[in-house]
């Protein structure tokens, strides 16, 4: 049989189309071994995406990871928020302020990795052209004394 030259009818297109099954498309659920602060993370994050983002093992095991370096940030922020600035008066509390905010730093360069290597950051899904023209047309707020 000869093929057809040319464009193709939108009867012909039609018949091409192939719906797949919705349960290809699952949003996936926490690992087991992830804690109950790790698991509310990941949901947030799995469900701020589309639900065929996240669908590899890969993907999946550095998802898993990016929450546990949430979870530390979190735990680490809490105990800084908690320290008090005459703790750094003598050399042992500025030592462990010191320590603690090296570690929220380290934590938040590998969420900040992670995060984009899942392509879950603005830079890591724009060229910068694209983000110049989306911030170029996006609504512009009248200041807040204006308003």
């Amino acid at each position: 049989m000869a093929t057809k030259r040319g464009r193709k009818s939108v009867a012909e297109q039609a018949t091409n189309l192939r719906v797949l099954p919705t349960a290809l498309h699952k949003r996936p659920s926490p690992p087991d071994d992830l804690t109950e602060r790790q698991c509310e993370i990941w949901q947030a994050v799995v469900d701020s995406e589309p639900v065929e983002w996240f669908q590899t093992a890969a993907l999946q095991s550095m998802l898993a990871d990016l929450c546990r370096h949430r979870e530390a940030i979190e735990q680490i922020s809490e105990v800084l928020g908690l320290f008090k600035s005459d703790w750094l008066k003598n050399e042992e509390g500025a030592k462990r302020y010191n320590s603690l905010s090296r570690m929220r730093r380290e934590e938040t360069k590998a969420a900040a990795s992670l995060a984009g290597k899942l392509r879950l950051t603005n830079q890591s899904r724009y060229t910068p052209q694209a983000a110049g023209t989306a911030s170029r047309n996006a609504a512009k707020t009248p200041p807040p004394w204006e308003m």
